[in-house]
């Protein structure tokens, strides 16, 4: 008996031990991503593209789910040549993640606006005629997804929308400049760096949870019954 229990007890802890050191692997691993422009780069060479247009991701219908496909450098620079679009567009992806075996993941819009292209957007049906697969808003599909894309898809969106609504520094007005990685933007007249914003979800308590319900009935109760979100009778 204690032989078994002992038994147990190291394979949870080799169990345990394995995950913690892929974690801090993938962790170091995208960190020297972040920084080195170079060795994302050559990153790239053997990555993941995961397409988007309009920040609605492309996906394929498989057995009543979806499925987000990936593509090679070399496939996303033939898509691009037949479309007429430079190779120079794919500096506008973005790092998103990497396996365990450090394949890194990017993701990148071909919908929104490129300083690397004159025609920027590309036509979306003709895309997804040529990819084979449909650009669906995420928020309509995220439930057909797995977890690990559903995941990595939101991750991606979030951080093409900071990308794109940051291309101006606010102190200088000047175009500001993402390093490869697409971990930050810098704007060259000041040096001002900017990243993106981690904003950590807390589950509010039942206190709070009541205060807000407290003040949502109250403002509802104010509001003329043909125009609030619930019918109020008054005396």
């Amino acid at each position: 008996m204690f032989l078994y229990c002992g038994i147990a007890c190291r394979r949870k802890f080799f169990w345990c031990y394995r995950l913690l050191s892929t974690y801090v692997t993938k962790t170091r691993y995208l960190f020297e991503l972040k920084e080195d422009d170079d060795a994302c780069k050559k990153a790239q060479q053997t990555g993941a593209f995961y397409l988007f247009h309009g920040l609605a991701p492309l996906l394929q219908t498989s057995a009543h789910q979806y499925l987000a496909p990936r593509h090679s450098l070399l496939e996303l620079e033939r898509l691009l040549g037949k479309f007429g679009q430079d190779a120079q567009r794919i500096e506008d992806s973005v790092l998103i993640g990497c396996s365990e075996q450090q394949e890194a993941w990017f993701a990148l819009d071909l919908g929104l606006d490129s300083s690397f292209s004159i025609s920027a957007s590309l036509h979306k049906p003709e895309m997804e005629t040529e990819l084979k697969g449909s650009f669906i808003e995420l928020r309509k599909a995220l439930f057909q997804l797995n977890a690990r894309d559903a995941s990595m898809l939101s991750t991606a969106q979030a951080l093409l929308r900071w990308h794109d609504a940051h291309q101006f520094c606010s102190r200088s007005g000047q175009p500001t400049k993402k390093n490869v990685a697409g971990s930050k933007r810098v704007c060259p007249s000041n040096n001002i760096i900017y990243y993106p914003q981690v904003k950590v979800w807390k589950r509010p308590s039942a206190e709070k949870l009541q205060k807000r319900w407290d003040w949502r009935w109250k403002a509802c109760s104010t509001v003329h019954p043909s125009t609030g979100p619930f019918l109020v009778a008054h005396s």
